[in-house]
C-alpha cells in the first residue's frame, strides 16, 4: 500500500468513526430539544390554566358585588328608604362596593393577560434552547468530522504513509558539499 493510500484510509476511518458520535450527539440534542418543545406546551398550559383562575377571581368578586348591592338595595327599601334615588346612603354605599370591585377585577384581569404573557415567554425560551442546543450539536459533529480527517490524514502520513520526498539533495554554496535530507 502506498502512502497516500495509507493518508487517505486514516483519513476515512478516523472521519467515519467520528460522523458516528457526531451523529450521536446530535439525535441526544434532538431528544433534548424535544424536551423543551415539551416543556414549553406545559408553561403555554398552565399560564392559560392561571390565567383562567384570575378569571374566575374577577367573575367571583363582581358577583360579590352584585350580592352587595342587592343586600344595599334591599335593606334600604325595608327601612323605608328610597334605594335608587341619587346622593341617598344607599346609592353612596353601592358606589363604594363598585369602586372597590372594579379596582379588584382591573387587578384579576390584569393578573390573567401577565400570566399568559409570562408563560409565552417562557415557552419560547424553552424553544429557542431547544433550537440553539441541536444547533451547536450540528456545528460540533462537522467540526468534529473535518478535526477527525485531518488528524487521521496526519497519523497515517506518520505512521509510514505518504512524507513527501524523502530524499531532498542540498548543495551548500559555500561549501559545495551535497547534502541529503529525509
Amino acid at each position: 500500500m502506498s502512502g497516500m493510500e495509507m493518508v487517505i484510509i486514516g483519513a476515512l476511518v478516523s472521519g467515519a468513526s467520528a460522523a458516528a458520535e457526531g451523529r450521536a450527539k446530535v439525535e441526544s440534542a434532538e431528544y433534548q430539544r424535544n424536551s423543551y418543545y415539551s416543556n414549553a406546551r406545559q408553561a403555554e398550559l398552565k399560564g392559560r390554566v392561571d390565567a383562567l383562575a384570575y378569571k374566575r377571581e374577577g367573575i367571583d368578586i363582581l358577583r360579590n358585588v352584585q350580592k352587595t348591592l342587592a343586600t344595599a338595595t334591599a335593606r334600604a327599601a325595608s327601612g323605608g328608604l328610597a334605594p335608587y334615588i341619587s346622593g341617598e346612603s344607599t346609592a353612596m354605599i353601592n358606589i363604594a362596593s363598585m369602586r372597590g370591585a372594579a379596582d379588584e377585577f382591573s387587578v384579576q384581569t390584569d393578573n390573567a393577560s401577565l400570566a399568559q404573557s409570562m408563560s409565552q415567554m417562557q415557552a419560547d425560551n424553552l424553544r429557542l434552547a431547544g433550537d440553539t442546543g441541536l444547533k451547536m450539536a450540528q456545528k460540533a459533529a462537522k467540526r468534529g468530522v473535518i478535526s477527525a480527517v485531518v488528524k487521521g490524514g496526519l497519523m497515517g502520513a506518520s505512521s509510514g504513509g505518504f512524507t513527501g520526498n524523502q530524499t531532498v539533495p542540498w548543495t551548500n554554496p559555500d561549501t559545495g558539499v551535497v547534502t541529503t535530507y529525509g
